[in-house]
Parts: structure tokens; sequence; C-alpha cells
């Protein structure tokens, strides 16, 4: 089994497919430069999934992930009334969820040594307390394409000036010392990803006995759309299926509709299988409602991170 993600490895993309599928023999992973090129390897069937960042409890939304999303389901190769002309050959068929445990990573024997900071941009937002308590005033900081990228630059620092904070994987990997543990300002701080892939996965071998629950209830469906018009209460009229026949929405997100401006391609998640009666009628009359919609999976939600 190959599965791409978003490189390096080391990154708490590369944690997620160890979560997602362990760290075996039978699993090849393919670290690639970027989330497009995630989707492009896994569209031309040269893997058999691919696992990308879809948002921070903390920092929200990877908006590059639902561009991404928003492009190949609903524009991809589009034709002339601006559909996707060719559907993607894969679709959402599981989420991961990783903990944010950022370390602080270095071989200077004391902070005091330290000169210079690297990690993602998104990290410093993070890590705000440990930077107000910890980190001299007078220390830079220097913005890396992941926290992996992060631990190499100190790996490859022989001045042993230069920390990074990253993951514990990172410091595995590059064989450094922790001089601080979990340092986010949020214990609970979490990201989740997406599995992408040509054929389902399912939990069922690995979830507790008797914890099976309602089936419906055990799934996620994963769903984009474009209105028609701007017409007063048009959004409000499209979501109302969901209230008729009772399906729980728990989340709605939106992105710009390429080439017109001020209008917006839609994501919303629903608890319940695409399958299920009641949800394959409400996605039903959304669709009669709205100019285009794709439903981009339906899988089980992870239990590890639901309960």
């Amino acid at each position: 089994m190959k599965v791409a993600f978003l490189g390096p490895e080391g990154t708490y993309t590369h944690q997620a497919v160890n979560q997602q599928f362990g760290s075996g023999n039978d699993v090849e992973i393919l670290a690639q430069k970027s989330i497009s090129d995630c989707f492009e390897i896994l569209n031309d069937e040269k893997v058999d999934y691919a696992v990308v960042p879809l948002e921070n409890s903390t920092n929200g939304q990877v908006v590059y992930t639902y561009d991404l999303l928003r492009d190949w389901f609903l524009f991809h190769d589009s034709g002339s009334k601006g559909e996707a002309a060719d559907k993607p050959k894969f679709r959402v068929v599981a989420e991961q969820f990783v903990s944010i445990q950022h370390n602080f990573l270095t071989k200077a024997e004391k902070i005091e040594d330290v000169s210079v900071i690297y990690s993602h941009p998104q990290v410093w937002g993070q890590v705000k307390d440990f930077f107000k308590n910890r980190v001299p005033k007078d220390v830079s900081t220097v913005d890396t394409g992941s926290t992996a990228k992060a631990a190499e630059k100190v790996y490859n620092d022989e001045t042993k000036s230069s920390a990074c904070i990253s993951s514990f994987m990172s410091a595995q990997l590059y064989d450094l010392p922790i001089l601080y543990k979990n340092i986010e300002d949020n214990s609970k701080n979490t990201t989740r990803f997406l599995v992408l892939g040509h054929k389902g996965i399912s939990y069922k071998h690995d979830k507790p006995q008797g914890d099976q629950g309602d089936r419906g209830q055990d799934y996620v469906t994963l769903v984009t759309f474009i209105l028609g018009d701007d017409d007063p209460g048009a959004l409000c009229d499209a979501l109302n299926a969901f209230k008729t026949y009772n399906i729980n929405l728990t989340s709605i997100n939106s992105r710009p509709y390429p080439g017109a401006n001020w209008r917006y391609a839609f994501f919303i998640e629903l608890i319940g299988n695409k399958d299920d009666e009641n949800v394959s009628k409400s996605l039903s009359d959304l669709e009669k409602s709205v100019s285009s919609m794709m439903v981009l999976g339906s899988f089980e939600r992870c239990w590890r991170y639901w309960g």
C-alpha cells in the first residue's frame, strides 16, 4: 500500500499517516512537497491514499486544502457551465486527529545560548506563553515550511546556537535533544486530517467491542455546493432540508468562488451516511436548490477522537 502525505518526514501529517496506517513494511510512504501534489499523485493512481491537513482547533481552516477540494470537485477541468467535467478518481474516505504537542529542540545546553528559533508560521500563535515566560527578548524567529524542516535546520547547525519548535517525531528523526516538552498554550490543540483514497476505510476491526453505536451516528458526510443566486434567504433555503429531515450539521465553511467576486463555494459536514434514507433525501433536496453540488465522501468518524 502506498500513501502520499504533505512532507517532509517528521511532520504532524507524517504522524497522522502512522496513526491511520501504522508504520509496518506493508506501508510505503511518499512525502510530497505540497498539498496539491498529494491530490495529483492520488488522482494519477500512483498511490492508494493521501493524507492532508484540513483544520486546526486553534488556528482554524487550512484554506489551501479547502480550495483544492473546491477546485477538484467543483471546477476541475471545468466545462462550459463551470462545474467539474471530470470527477476526481478519489474521495474522502477517513479522518484522523493528531494532538499537537510542541517541543523545544536544540543542541544548546540552555535557552540563553540560543540566538534563533525556527518553526512553521502557525506555531508562533500556539506557544505565546512559552515565549513570554521563557524566551529571551533578543532571540529572533524564522519561518520554515514545516516543523520538520525547522528540525532539519537545527540538526545541520554546527554552532549549536539555534533551536526549533517541533514534534517529538522530529526530535527522534533528527536525534535532537528536547530542552522543553509540551510547550503549547492549549493542551487540547488538535489538527484534523483527511484521508483521501480510491476505496473506503473501516475502523470496525479495531473499534472496542460493544461500542458499535448507531450506524448513522458513526458517519460524517462532507458536501460542497454553490448557490444558484444571491437572493435573500438562498443559503437558508438550501440548508432547510437538513432541518426537515432532522439531520445534524456539524460545520459550515466557505471559500471564494473562482472568477466571481463575492460569491462562495460552501462546505458542510453532517452526521450520517449519504446512503441513509433521511440523509439521502436531504441531499436530494439540497441539490435541487443549488446550482452545483458534490458529495466529497461519507466516512466513519474517528472513534479514537470522538469516543
